[in-house]
């Protein structure tokens, strides 16, 4: 008998002596059950019956997953699949064109993660733009240099 066979062998044996356990707890008891013995071969055997059985997990998890999919394209309200909401949200931002709007801040802000002192004037997005302005943290300069041109004249 070859090396190999010996060690598929008592792969087999192991997963047969945990058989009505489910997946995680026959991961747990192959782990413990690997200091057992000191021979090579029940150490091979007992990694790959640790990779059997982390093969199995991983296609129950997508199994799983394809099932969440599925009721999700059922019900097109339930964003709970965290990749569908990435894609659908970096479409989103592809389609849509980013308007910059000059404003100055009035009191130290901070906006999309960065702080900004008073004074400052920065390009922010729109939508930043009224968040800023609501708050009466900024003014919009648009306006302001349009009021200054039209009191000059």
């Amino acid at each position: 008998m070859e090396l190999f066979e010996k060690i598929l062998d008592k792969k087999e044996e192991l997963l047969d002596e945990f058989e009505g356990l489910t997946l995680e707890e026959i991961a747990i008891k192959i782990k413990q059950v690997s200091g057992r013995e000191n021979s090579q071969i029940f150490k091979l055997a007992c990694l790959a019956a640790r990779l059997s059985i982390l093969n199995q997990r991983i296609v129950s998890l997508i199994n799983e997953n394809v099932v969440n999919d599925n009721s999700t394209k059922n019900n097109k309200n339930n964003d709970s699949n965290i990749v569908e909401r990435i894609i659908k949200g970096s479409k989103k931002t592809q389609n849509v064109p980013v308007e910059w709007v000059r404003v100055q801040i009035k009191e130290t802000t901070e906006v999309n993660g960065v702080r900004f002192p008073s004074g400052i004037q920065i390009d922010v997005t729109d939508e930043d733009a009224k968040k800023m302005i609501e708050g009466n943290k900024a003014i919009l300069l648009e306006n302001l240099e349009k009021d200054n041109n039209v009191e000059s004249k």
